[in-house]
């Protein structure tokens, strides 16, 4: 069943163009990256890897979530006796597959050199499954990209916000509860390749992210249902 599931997901989007796109954005930013000077790829690099893995696939999985609303694809699958944890987490897959895709890209591309790409993979890799689950959870209520604006613009805010932190914009020690946003500890690892970061902390930012995965797993399962499955009933 997982099998057929990764199958006819992977077939739809690229029939939509959704993967073929989302490819192309990470090879157009690996393009972007070299009109920067070598000095500034160390801070424009991890904003980039977020965009492709983060923000973009939260956007783009929301798309593919309408799109298979407007088709059917959801509501005949509805009658089937499929497990809905295998319809997301084969979404999760192919996304996450094609974030590492869009990541070696932006990585080869955009630095001329694939140093530290095992510590950029690793974090794109649980970067994607978190904001694709979220994405999965959040955009399930909505109908249409009109409707699902604002969270995407919400998440982008919010998820950025880290970076101006990181590079000592954001001082106030209130600023300390960004740590807790998911792109926070997906930083370290896209940092890793341009300075010292400590194996300690790139645990516990594995960490960090493993336990997003799983709370957002838990919301896109709870969500997914209760607005996609039950709501075309």
């Amino acid at each position: 069943m997982m099998k057929n599931l990764l199958k006819t997901n992977f077939v739809i989007g690229v029939r939509s163009y959704v993967y073929p796109i989302y490819v192309l954005i990470g090879l157009a930013y690996g393009l972007m990256l070299m009109a920067f000077p070598e000095q500034y790829l160390p801070a424009m690099v991890p904003i980039f890897l977020l965009f492709e893995p983060g923000l973009v696939g939260f956007m783009f999985v929301g798309t593919e979530i309408f799109a298979e609303k407007k088709d059917g694809a959801i509501g005949a699958l509805a009658v089937t006796p499929i497990e809905w944890r295998n319809y997301i987490l084969a979404k999760t897959v192919i996304m996450s597959v094609l974030s590492v895709v869009g990541a070696v890209f932006i990585m080869g591309i955009g630095t001329r050199s694939l140093n530290g790409l095992s510590y950029i993979i690793l974090g794109v890799l649980l970067c994607s499954i978190v904001y694709t689950l979220l994405g999965i959870a959040i955009s399930a209520k909505y109908r249409d990209l009109d409707e699902y604006f604002v969270p995407i613009l919400a998440v982008m805010v919010v998820s950025l916000l880290p970076f101006a932190h990181y590079h000592g914009y954001l001082t106030h020690s209130i600023w300390k509860a960004l740590y807790i946003v998911p792109s926070y500890p997906a930083l370290y690892f896209f940092k890793a390749p341009f300075e010292e970061i400590s194996r300690g902390t790139l645990a516990l930012s594995g960490i960090a992210l493993l336990l997003w995965s799983a709370i957002a797993y838990h919301l896109a399962k709870i969500r997914f249902y209760k607005y996609a499955v039950e709501g075309l009933r």
